[in-house]
Protein backbone atom coordinates (compact mmCIF):
# COMPACT_ATOMS: atom_id res chain seq x y z
CA UNK A 1 0.00 0.00 0.00
CA UNK A 2 1.31 3.55 -0.80
CA UNK A 3 2.06 5.89 1.54
CA UNK A 4 0.85 9.80 1.16
CA UNK A 5 3.05 13.08 2.51
CA UNK A 6 1.21 15.17 4.54
CA UNK A 7 3.48 18.56 5.25
CA UNK A 8 7.09 16.49 6.90
CA UNK A 9 5.12 13.48 7.66
CA UNK A 10 4.06 9.87 5.73
CA UNK A 11 0.71 8.31 6.30
CA UNK A 12 0.32 5.01 5.57
CA UNK A 13 1.39 1.32 6.89
CA UNK A 14 3.90 1.14 8.75
CA UNK A 15 4.09 4.91 9.54
CA UNK A 16 2.71 6.50 12.94
CA UNK A 17 -1.15 7.28 13.37
CA UNK A 18 -1.51 10.66 12.25
CA UNK A 19 -3.91 12.74 14.21
CA UNK A 20 -6.48 15.69 13.15
CA UNK A 21 -7.79 17.57 15.78
CA UNK A 22 -11.23 19.24 14.07
CA UNK A 23 -12.28 22.18 15.95
CA UNK A 24 -14.69 23.43 13.99
CA UNK A 25 -17.57 25.04 15.94
CA UNK A 26 -15.65 24.91 18.98
CA UNK A 27 -14.49 28.38 19.41
CA UNK A 28 -16.28 31.56 18.32
CA UNK A 29 -13.44 34.16 18.23
CA UNK A 30 -9.29 34.31 18.23
CA UNK A 31 -9.09 33.95 21.66
CA UNK A 32 -10.73 30.96 22.22
CA UNK A 33 -9.08 29.62 19.20
CA UNK A 34 -5.79 29.54 20.30
CA UNK A 35 -6.70 28.15 23.66
CA UNK A 36 -8.32 25.16 21.43
CA UNK A 37 -4.89 25.35 19.32
CA UNK A 38 -2.53 24.99 22.41
CA UNK A 39 -4.35 22.19 24.07
CA UNK A 40 -4.23 20.44 21.15
CA UNK A 41 -0.90 21.14 20.69
CA UNK A 42 0.10 19.79 24.46
CA UNK A 43 -2.15 16.44 23.53
CA UNK A 44 0.70 15.63 20.64
CA UNK A 45 -2.07 16.21 17.49
CA UNK A 46 -0.42 16.74 14.51
CA UNK A 47 -2.52 19.14 13.12
CA UNK A 48 -5.56 21.24 13.04
CA UNK A 49 -8.35 21.32 11.09
CA UNK A 50 -11.84 23.75 10.72
CA UNK A 51 -14.11 24.17 8.12
CA UNK A 52 -14.89 26.62 5.82
CA UNK A 53 -18.29 27.13 4.75
CA UNK A 54 -21.18 29.54 4.69
CA UNK A 55 -24.96 29.07 5.48
CA UNK A 56 -25.98 30.46 2.34
CA UNK A 57 -24.07 27.92 0.42
CA UNK A 58 -23.88 25.42 2.66
CA UNK A 59 -27.68 24.52 2.73
CA UNK A 60 -31.39 25.62 1.61
CA UNK A 61 -33.43 27.21 4.26
CA UNK A 62 -36.11 24.67 3.96
CA UNK A 63 -33.48 21.60 5.40
CA UNK A 64 -33.51 20.26 8.70
CA UNK A 65 -30.78 18.47 10.58
CA UNK A 66 -32.42 15.76 12.65
CA UNK A 67 -29.45 14.29 15.21
CA UNK A 68 -29.22 13.41 18.77
CA UNK A 69 -26.66 16.25 19.00
CA UNK A 70 -28.74 19.38 17.81
CA UNK A 71 -32.03 17.73 17.58
CA UNK A 72 -34.33 18.80 14.93
CA UNK A 73 -33.28 22.59 14.02
CA UNK A 74 -33.29 24.29 10.57
CA UNK A 75 -29.78 23.63 9.36
CA UNK A 76 -29.65 27.60 7.59
CA UNK A 77 -29.80 28.55 11.00
CA UNK A 78 -27.49 26.54 12.75
CA UNK A 79 -24.59 27.00 10.24
CA UNK A 80 -25.40 30.67 10.56
CA UNK A 81 -24.29 30.84 14.01
CA UNK A 82 -21.33 28.74 13.68
CA UNK A 83 -19.92 30.29 10.57
CA UNK A 84 -16.38 30.98 10.56
CA UNK A 85 -15.28 34.44 9.12
CA UNK A 86 -12.75 34.86 6.19
CA UNK A 87 -10.88 37.10 9.39
CA UNK A 88 -11.00 34.55 11.99
CA UNK A 89 -10.11 31.96 9.37
CA UNK A 90 -6.70 33.60 8.34
CA UNK A 91 -6.12 34.44 12.26
CA UNK A 92 -6.30 30.70 12.90
CA UNK A 93 -4.26 29.62 9.62
CA UNK A 94 -1.70 32.65 10.84
CA UNK A 95 -1.66 31.62 14.29
CA UNK A 96 -0.99 27.36 13.98
CA UNK A 97 1.75 28.84 11.51
CA UNK A 98 3.30 30.65 14.07
CA UNK A 99 2.71 27.51 16.22
CA UNK A 100 4.41 25.35 13.95
CA UNK A 101 1.46 23.27 13.60
CA UNK A 102 -0.20 22.06 9.76
CA UNK A 103 -3.69 23.75 9.93
CA UNK A 104 -6.05 23.31 6.80
CA UNK A 105 -9.98 23.12 6.10
CA UNK A 106 -12.43 21.76 4.55
CA UNK A 107 -15.36 23.83 1.88
CA UNK A 108 -18.27 23.49 1.71
CA UNK A 109 -19.06 24.85 -1.54
CA UNK A 110 -16.99 25.31 -4.63
CA UNK A 111 -17.16 28.93 -3.98
CA UNK A 112 -14.85 28.20 -0.46
CA UNK A 113 -12.22 27.34 -2.79
CA UNK A 114 -11.35 31.05 -3.27
CA UNK A 115 -11.02 31.55 0.16
CA UNK A 116 -8.80 28.41 0.75
CA UNK A 117 -6.51 29.10 -1.56
CA UNK A 118 -6.46 32.48 -0.12
CA UNK A 119 -5.56 31.03 3.30
CA UNK A 120 -2.63 28.74 1.22
CA UNK A 121 -4.60 25.79 2.44
CA UNK A 122 -2.36 23.11 2.18
CA UNK A 123 -4.05 20.04 2.40
CA UNK A 124 -8.43 19.57 1.48
CA UNK A 125 -10.60 17.58 3.42
CA UNK A 126 -13.51 16.75 1.77
CA UNK A 127 -16.45 15.90 4.35
CA UNK A 128 -19.12 13.21 3.66
CA UNK A 129 -21.61 15.37 2.73
CA UNK A 130 -19.31 16.25 -0.82
CA UNK A 131 -18.12 13.10 -0.97
CA UNK A 132 -20.02 12.57 -4.69
CA UNK A 133 -19.29 16.09 -5.26
CA UNK A 134 -18.11 15.01 -8.68
CA UNK A 135 -17.43 18.78 -9.90
CA UNK A 136 -15.95 19.97 -6.78
CA UNK A 137 -13.66 16.88 -6.65
CA UNK A 138 -11.95 17.70 -10.25
CA UNK A 139 -11.25 21.55 -9.54
CA UNK A 140 -9.95 20.40 -5.95
CA UNK A 141 -7.75 17.55 -7.04
CA UNK A 142 -6.16 20.59 -9.82
CA UNK A 143 -4.58 22.12 -7.12
CA UNK A 144 -2.47 18.72 -6.77
CA UNK A 145 -1.99 19.10 -2.95
CA UNK A 146 -3.20 16.32 -0.51
CA UNK A 147 -6.55 15.30 -0.33
CA UNK A 148 -8.28 13.69 2.41
CA UNK A 149 -11.88 12.49 1.52
CA UNK A 150 -14.31 11.23 4.24
CA UNK A 151 -16.56 8.40 3.02
CA UNK A 152 -19.33 8.42 5.21
CA UNK A 153 -22.92 8.02 3.84
CA UNK A 154 -21.25 6.78 0.75
CA UNK A 155 -21.43 3.15 -0.97
CA UNK A 156 -18.19 1.52 -1.90
CA UNK A 157 -19.45 2.29 -5.39
CA UNK A 158 -19.97 5.88 -5.04
CA UNK A 159 -15.92 6.24 -3.42
CA UNK A 160 -14.69 4.27 -6.65
CA UNK A 161 -16.03 7.07 -8.30
CA UNK A 162 -14.56 10.13 -6.17
CA UNK A 163 -11.72 7.78 -6.28
CA UNK A 164 -11.51 7.70 -9.85
CA UNK A 165 -12.19 11.34 -10.20
CA UNK A 166 -9.38 12.71 -8.05
CA UNK A 167 -6.95 10.33 -9.70
CA UNK A 168 -7.93 10.68 -13.23
CA UNK A 169 -6.74 14.69 -12.94
CA UNK A 170 -3.42 13.53 -12.25
CA UNK A 171 -3.54 13.79 -8.65
CA UNK A 172 -2.75 10.41 -6.37
CA UNK A 173 -2.28 12.39 -3.21
CA UNK A 174 -5.23 10.90 -1.87
CA UNK A 175 -6.59 8.88 1.45
CA UNK A 176 -9.67 7.79 2.67
CA UNK A 177 -11.52 7.69 5.82
CA UNK A 178 -14.53 5.29 7.18
CA UNK A 179 -16.57 7.41 8.71
CA UNK A 180 -20.61 7.39 9.84
CA UNK A 181 -22.30 10.36 9.73
CA UNK A 182 -24.09 10.35 12.31
CA UNK A 183 -23.91 12.68 15.67
CA UNK A 184 -22.86 11.09 18.09
CA UNK A 185 -22.50 7.79 16.08
CA UNK A 186 -23.93 4.50 17.08
CA UNK A 187 -21.38 1.79 18.16
CA UNK A 188 -23.55 -1.25 16.74
CA UNK A 189 -23.49 1.11 13.19
CA UNK A 190 -19.78 1.62 12.78
CA UNK A 191 -18.64 -1.23 11.06
CA UNK A 192 -14.70 -0.53 11.41
CA UNK A 193 -14.07 -3.30 8.90
CA UNK A 194 -14.99 -1.23 6.59
CA UNK A 195 -11.28 0.05 6.90
CA UNK A 196 -9.37 -3.53 5.54
CA UNK A 197 -12.32 -3.08 2.61
CA UNK A 198 -11.59 0.41 1.63
CA UNK A 199 -7.69 -0.54 1.80
CA UNK A 200 -7.55 -3.53 0.11
CA UNK A 201 -10.03 -1.80 -2.36
CA UNK A 202 -8.19 0.88 -3.25
CA UNK A 203 -4.61 0.06 -2.14
CA UNK A 204 -4.68 3.65 -0.40
CA UNK A 205 -3.81 4.92 3.12
CA UNK A 206 -7.32 4.86 4.69
CA UNK A 207 -8.07 6.45 8.42
CA UNK A 208 -11.18 7.31 10.28
CA UNK A 209 -13.29 9.73 11.31
CA UNK A 210 -14.61 9.15 15.05
CA UNK A 211 -18.02 10.86 15.75
CA UNK A 212 -18.52 8.12 18.77
CA UNK A 213 -18.67 9.18 22.49
CA UNK A 214 -14.96 8.44 23.66
CA UNK A 215 -12.13 7.18 22.81
CA UNK A 216 -12.25 3.48 22.53
CA UNK A 217 -13.85 2.90 18.68
CA UNK A 218 -10.85 5.09 17.97
CA UNK A 219 -8.24 2.69 19.46
CA UNK A 220 -10.29 -0.02 17.83
CA UNK A 221 -9.64 1.39 14.60
CA UNK A 222 -6.32 1.76 14.97
CA UNK A 223 -5.89 -1.90 15.68
CA UNK A 224 -7.58 -2.80 12.52
CA UNK A 225 -4.99 -0.45 10.87
CA UNK A 226 -6.61 3.22 10.37
CA UNK A 227 -3.80 5.57 9.49
CA UNK A 228 -5.28 8.65 10.42
CA UNK A 229 -7.93 9.41 13.54
CA UNK A 230 -9.80 12.53 12.93
CA UNK A 231 -12.17 13.46 16.45
CA UNK A 232 -13.64 16.97 17.46
CA UNK A 233 -11.74 18.52 19.33
CA UNK A 234 -12.21 21.20 22.67
CA UNK A 235 -10.71 22.48 25.92
CA UNK A 236 -12.47 23.18 28.90
CA UNK A 237 -13.59 26.48 30.03
CA UNK A 238 -15.01 27.22 26.29
CA UNK A 239 -18.78 25.65 25.84
CA UNK A 240 -18.45 24.27 22.40
CA UNK A 241 -20.92 24.38 19.53
CA UNK A 242 -23.25 21.44 18.03
CA UNK A 243 -19.97 18.96 18.47
CA UNK A 244 -19.24 18.86 21.87
CA UNK A 245 -20.76 16.01 23.41
CA UNK A 246 -18.89 13.72 20.87
CA UNK A 247 -15.72 16.09 21.32
CA UNK A 248 -12.13 14.82 23.24
CA UNK A 249 -10.50 16.81 25.43
CA UNK A 250 -6.45 17.64 25.56
CA UNK A 251 -6.60 14.67 28.51
CA UNK A 252 -8.90 11.86 26.22
CA UNK A 253 -6.85 12.80 23.21
CA UNK A 254 -3.19 12.47 24.99
CA UNK A 255 -4.63 9.30 26.19
CA UNK A 256 -5.29 8.24 22.55
CA UNK A 257 -2.00 9.38 21.12
CA UNK A 258 -0.14 7.80 24.03
CA UNK A 259 -1.92 4.70 23.54
CA UNK A 260 -1.77 4.39 19.99
CA UNK A 261 1.98 4.83 19.74
CA UNK A 262 2.13 1.67 21.95
CA UNK A 263 -0.61 -0.37 19.44
CA UNK A 264 1.86 0.66 16.57
CA UNK A 265 5.01 -0.47 18.22
CA UNK A 266 3.00 -3.92 18.60
CA UNK A 267 1.92 -4.95 15.05
CA UNK A 268 5.51 -6.09 14.30
CA UNK A 269 6.00 -7.63 10.80
CA UNK A 270 3.57 -10.14 11.11
CA UNK A 271 6.55 -13.34 10.70
CA UNK A 272 5.51 -16.14 13.63
CA UNK A 273 8.14 -16.45 15.52
CA UNK A 274 9.79 -16.01 18.88
CA UNK A 275 10.45 -12.46 20.31
CA UNK A 276 13.55 -11.73 21.03
CA UNK A 277 12.70 -12.09 24.90
CA UNK A 278 10.86 -15.41 23.56
CA UNK A 279 14.28 -16.68 22.57
CA UNK A 280 15.59 -15.44 25.91
CA UNK A 281 12.49 -17.40 28.03
CA UNK A 282 12.03 -20.50 26.08
CA UNK A 283 15.53 -21.73 27.53
CA UNK A 284 14.02 -21.60 30.65
CA UNK A 285 9.74 -21.69 30.12
CA UNK A 286 9.75 -24.36 27.60
CA UNK A 287 9.78 -28.42 28.03
CA UNK A 288 12.32 -30.86 27.20
CA UNK A 289 13.43 -34.40 28.23
CA UNK A 290 14.65 -34.27 31.32
CA UNK A 291 16.06 -36.58 33.55
CA UNK A 292 13.97 -37.94 36.64
CA UNK A 293 17.17 -39.71 38.26
CA UNK A 294 20.86 -40.26 38.50
CA UNK A 295 21.90 -41.99 34.74
CA UNK A 296 25.07 -43.79 35.10
CA UNK A 297 28.00 -43.78 32.30
CA UNK A 298 26.30 -46.83 30.19
CA UNK A 299 22.86 -46.98 31.00
CA UNK A 300 20.16 -47.99 28.48
CA UNK A 301 17.82 -44.98 28.56
CA UNK A 302 14.46 -46.37 29.54
CA UNK A 303 11.30 -44.40 29.82
CA UNK A 304 10.41 -44.37 33.27
CA UNK A 305 13.64 -42.63 33.57
CA UNK A 306 13.17 -39.67 31.84
CA UNK A 307 10.22 -37.47 31.45
CA UNK A 308 9.05 -33.73 29.22
CA UNK A 309 9.20 -31.26 31.65
CA UNK A 310 10.97 -27.54 31.79
CA UNK A 311 13.94 -26.12 31.69
CA UNK A 312 13.39 -26.16 27.64
CA UNK A 313 17.27 -26.54 27.08
CA UNK A 314 17.08 -30.25 26.44
CA UNK A 315 16.25 -31.91 23.58
CA UNK A 316 12.79 -31.01 22.01
CA UNK A 317 9.81 -33.42 23.15
CA UNK A 318 9.56 -34.44 19.54
CA UNK A 319 12.31 -36.67 19.74
CA UNK A 320 11.47 -38.36 22.98
CA UNK A 321 10.33 -41.64 21.34
CA UNK A 322 14.23 -41.81 19.55
CA UNK A 323 15.99 -41.39 22.95
CA UNK A 324 14.37 -44.58 24.47
CA UNK A 325 16.84 -47.36 24.15
CA UNK A 326 20.20 -45.05 23.75
CA UNK A 327 22.80 -45.42 25.71
CA UNK A 328 24.40 -42.55 28.33
CA UNK A 329 28.04 -41.34 27.10
CA UNK A 330 28.17 -39.95 30.58
CA UNK A 331 26.78 -39.41 34.23
CA UNK A 332 23.28 -37.45 33.49
CA UNK A 333 22.66 -35.71 37.22
CA UNK A 334 18.49 -36.01 38.52
CA UNK A 335 16.88 -33.34 37.27
CA UNK A 336 18.98 -32.81 34.38
CA UNK A 337 17.73 -31.55 31.01
CA UNK A 338 18.92 -34.16 28.44
CA UNK A 339 21.53 -32.72 25.05
CA UNK A 340 22.50 -35.39 22.18
CA UNK A 341 26.36 -35.17 23.54
CA UNK A 342 25.12 -36.75 26.59
CA UNK A 343 23.93 -40.20 24.55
Amino acid sequence: MMSIRIHDKSVGDGFPVFFIAEIAGNFTNFDQAKKVINAAIRSGCDCIKFQTYSADTATTRKNYFDMENVGRVPQYELLKLCECSPELQHQVMDYCRSEKILAFSAPSHISDLELLEALENPVYKIGSDLACHIPLLHKVAQFNKPIILSTGMCTLEEVRLSVDTILNEGNDQLILMHCVSDYPAKYNEVNLRAITTLKETFGLPVGYSDHCIGPEISLAAIALGANIIERHFMTKGIKGGPDAVLSSDEQEMRYLIDTAKHIGSAFGDGIKRPSPSEYRNRLRNRVSICSLMDIPTGTIIMEDMVDIRRPGSGIQPVFFEQIIGRIARKNIPKDEAITWDMI
